[in-house]
């Protein structure tokens, strides 16, 4: 569905998330899409398969052939270490393209979030629900997003590094 943004570009679009299906299929598109920066805000990764095959085989290709740089923020790391394996072997093989960082305690958003290029945004309110939007070509929705982030990235927090688990 295209829509004009609220500056009037009319070449961006929108389109609510209602399942967990809509939902890759966004992260996917975004992964796609991606050129320089993919930032993800999450809870703990557990409910998108960040973990499966194609979800990491994409991020490599961008990494790789794009030369995109993945930030991964997380309230709660535990899966990551204990379910995603494939996450950590990228940790492992790509770490100068990708981090993986747990928030510091304290105040942080409830909602999920990945912004991409500082121009697409997909959101989900809730950690639990896979309810939300994503935005294409919208800066005007992304870069308040794009801003949490990195207020948070700066905060510093604890890394995940594959060495500390063996790998």
């Amino acid at each position: 569905m295209h829509n004009a943004d609220d500056n009037g570009n009319a070449a961006a679009h929108q389109r609510a998330l209602i399942s967990w299906r809509d939902v890759a299929a966004a992260l996917d598109q975004l992964t796609a899409k991606t050129e320089r920066t993919l930032d993800v805000f999450d809870q703990s990764l557990a409910l998108q398969d960040w973990g499966g095959k194609a979800r990491c085989d994409a991020l490599k290709v961008a990494m790789l052939s794009r030369r995109v740089r993945v930030r991964i923020l997380l309230v709660d790391t535990r899966i990551v270490t204990a379910e995603l394996p494939r996450l950590m072997q990228l940790l492992k093989t790509l770490g100068h393209r990708i981090s993986i960082m747990a928030v510091l305690k304290g105040e942080f958003p409830v909602a999920n979030f990945v912004v991409a290029d500082q121009q697409h945004v997909l959101f989900r309110p809730n950690s639990v629900q896979s309810a939300g939007s994503v935005y294409f070509d919208n800066s005007y929705k992304s870069i308040g997003y794009a801003r949490t982030f990195e207020v948070i990235w700066q905060q510093g927090g604890d890394r995940v590094f594959p060495e500390t688990f063996g790998l």
